[in-house]
């Protein structure tokens, strides 16, 4: 017991003056703000004037360290999972995304997908829809015939408002059924926060959890960026005789710490990743999108040598199948991976299964 107390305090130390040591610029970190403010009109305007740049700036400096100190301590404290399970069926349609086949889907921001398990029947993420009673992803799910209640988990990849709809499903009619019935009550509901305050019973758990049988959440992976400091989850779904298949949302958490938590808890082989990453390079994508890039300052590009580099961490894990959200990176980004998995790689199109038989 006193060595535990011992350890307590000392962490609580190290992080106290980590916090201290970190709460200031460095002369060259102040000079780099500031030319960014004159050169960039649109980050200006966000940071409104220098002295609050600074103090968002000095923020983001803590977030960074707490994130990596958090990041290495789950990592070391993870332990595998033993009772994985896994599934004969993978089935992922997405509802909302940036490619549409058929142009008669109601279109939308952000990302939602509807994934059928042996076991389950999961909707990851729930796109934004501000102009209607329920989400697009509803009236698609109508189109293609899918009955809204044969859902039986939603999972939320992180709070960011395409991907959770500013949370307006849990009162509009997007889980009411033809017979008037809500069915959110019945519904297991993930969420990447335990600080929400939805009204309605949710999981929240900071570790990796099992939803069924063959599937498990990475737990939850801290992120900061420059203007904010997200919290990310996604799925990993063994699928019999091939392996892990990684869904995510953003991939604010970087593809680096998504496949190392995989490996992390578990010894099955990835076999896919889908989803988002978040790759926008700079000149390919609108401005702003650069600023939310998780270990990158705003005023440092995000390039396709970039991409390359996260590319051949995905490459040398030798998987077959790959799938990149195009709500959030660029299509530069979006053809590097189709030049480096030509055989692997699907698009993530509205309407259009991807099936593993």
């Amino acid at each position: 017991m006193k060595t535990k107390l011992f350890l307590l305090l000392l962490f609580v130390s190290v992080a106290s003056c980590t916090t201290k040591t970190s709460n200031s610029l460095t002369g060259q970190e102040e000079s780099a703000l500031r030319q960014a403010i004159k050169n960039d009109t649109l980050f200006a305007s966000w940071v409104e004037d220098t002295s609050n740049a600074i103090k968002i700036y000095k923020q983001y400096k803590v977030n960074v360290m707490k994130s990596d100190s958090l990041w290495e301590s789950d990592q070391q404290r993870l332990k595998k999972i033993d009772d994985f399970g896994y599934t004969s069926k993978f089935e992922l349609i997405p509802l909302v995304e940036n490619l549409y086949g058929d142009t008669t889907f109601r279109k939308a921001e952000g990302v939602s997908y509807l994934i059928q398990t042996d076991h389950s029947t999961i909707l990851f993420d729930t796109g934004i829809d501000d102009d209607s009673t329920m989400c697009v992803l509803r009236y698609n799910l109508d189109k293609l015939g899918i009955e809204i209640s044969k859902i039986d988990a939603i999972f939320i990849s992180h709070n960011h408002g395409d991907h959770q709809n500013n949370w307006k499903w849990i009162n509009d009619k997007t889980f009411v059924t033809t017979e008037n019935a809500n069915i959110l009550q019945s519904i297991k509901i993930y969420v990447p926060r335990n600080d929400l305050n939805l009204k309605i019973p949710t999981v929240f758990s900071n570790d990796p959890v099992k939803l069924n049988e063959g599937v498990y959440t990475t737990g939850i992976i801290g992120a900061p960026m420059f203007f904010s400091f997200s919290q990310e989850q996604g799925l990993m779904i063994n699928v019999k005789d091939k392996g892990i298949i990684i869904i995510s949302g953003c991939g604010h958490q970087t593809v680096e710490k998504i496949l190392l938590r995989c490996e992390k808890i578990s010894n099955i082989p990835i076999y896919g990743l889908l989803g988002g990453l978040h790759f926008p390079v700079d000149g390919d994508s609108e401005k702003y999108m650069g600023y939310y890039i998780t270990g990158k300052l705003p005023w440092v590009p995000f390039t396709l040598n970039d991409v390359n580099k996260k590319v051949g961490l995905i490459k040398k894990r030798n998987l077959k199948l790959v799938g990149l959200s195009t709500h959030d990176s660029s299509p530069i980004a979006v053809e590097a991976f189709k030049t480096t998995f030509s055989k692997e790689y699907q698009d993530l199109r509205v309407g259009e299964w991807i099936v593993l038989e």
